[in-house]
């Protein structure tokens, strides 16, 4: 966003420059979200000025992303164009529309996962983990080994209504971030998309977070992001699995590389700001499996088409040979 010009200040705004920039900056302005801090720095170009310190969008990059406040992704996200405010732009959007296939782009050796889990905004689980294989089939990123676990705090669900709670308590948010290009996308619903409990007894529950962006004509890709959950013997809720899959429009898996590319096509492509569009997540994961069901359909049907001429013309083959030897006896 462009600092207004001096000439675009209102005069009514004028008063507030007589409190200090200093104290604007430690005492006012910290007590702004990330939509009011926005809103201020359109007021005037000396707001936008103080609304632009650095230190202000670290804290709320902090706040809204526990994980982000390490030393290495502190590192990188000061490396953005205007460091961690470009980051949080990044970071609340959506890929909703990937570049052309023609866009050549330059593959990076790594990508960071920086990912949060909330329980009715408590933080309960928050991990960066580097990616630096992509040559590999399918893509995939998993957060946790299978023999780790993630305490939560929670009481395992013993009931189908429990267990159907947890959609409107669960949040989850998982940034992609390309250090090298210096860009990050969230791949994530917020909400979950999908919740199945079963097996009340150990509190089994998993939940699906959804984004699903176009990438041509009738052609989308299907980011599921998985979290299994089971309780343990003290009853408590712990997170056993987080991963992370591409699919295209027949549920195939991408290849690591194809899943690459097609993750930075959609960073520099279109984006939706996450927050807010929980339903349309939903919406476009149902048309999504719909999708997939008509096209599998669709192959399903060609091959047995296929089937059938194969097995057509052994029959019309079988047949012509046995003329054939009836016809060259009779000779």
């Amino acid at each position: 966003m462009d600092p207004p010009s001096p000439a675009d200040t209102a005069p009514a705004s004028s008063s507030i420059f007589t409190v200090h920039p200093d104290i604007m900056k430690t005492h006012v302005l910290t007590r702004l979200d990330a939509s009011a801090l926005a809103s201020a720095s359109c007021v005037s170009s000396q707001l936008y000025s103080l609304t632009s310190y650095e230190t202000l969008w670290t804290n709320i990059c902090n706040s809204t992303w526990p994980s982000t406040n390490t030393p290495r992704l502190r590192r990188v996200i000061s490396s953005f164009p205007k460091g961690a405010r470009s980051f949080f732009s990044d970071s609340i959007t959506n890929p909703d529309n990937a570049t052309p296939s023609s866009l050549n782009l330059d593959l990076p050796l790594e990508l960071i996962s920086a990912v949060d889990i909330y329980y009715q905004d408590r933080h309960i689980f928050g991990k960066v983990v580097k990616t630096e294989t992509f040559e590999g089939s399918p893509f995939r990123i998993d957060l946790l080994d299978p023999q780790d676990s993630v305490p939560t705090g929670l009481n395992q669900p013993f009931n189908e209504g429990e267990g159907s709670e947890l959609s409107e308590y669960f949040r989850l948010s998982w940034i992609l971030i390309d250090p090298i290009g210096r860009r990050a996308m969230n791949l994530s619903s917020c909400k979950p998309v999908t919740v199945e409990s079963w097996r009340f007894m150990t509190g089994k529950v998993r939940m699906r977070y959804a984004c699903v962006f176009s990438t041509g004509e009738d052609e989308f890709v299907h980011c599921e992001i998985m979290v299994k959950c089971k309780g343990s013997q003290s009853g408590e809720m712990r997170v056993r699995k987080v991963r992370l899959l591409l699919e295209d429009t027949c549920e195939k898996q991408l290849s690591g590389k194809d899943g690459l590319v097609t993750l930075l096509k959609g960073m520099v492509g279109k984006r939706v700001i996450v927050r807010g569009r929980e339903e349309e997540a939903k919406r476009r994961y149902k048309t999504h499996l719909k999708m997939s069901m008509e096209k599998m359909q669709l192959a399903s049907e060609l091959r047995t088409r296929q089937r059938r001429l194969v097995e057509a013309s052994f029959v019309a083959s079988f047949l012509l040979i046995l003329g054939l030897f009836v016809f060259v006896g009779r000779i």
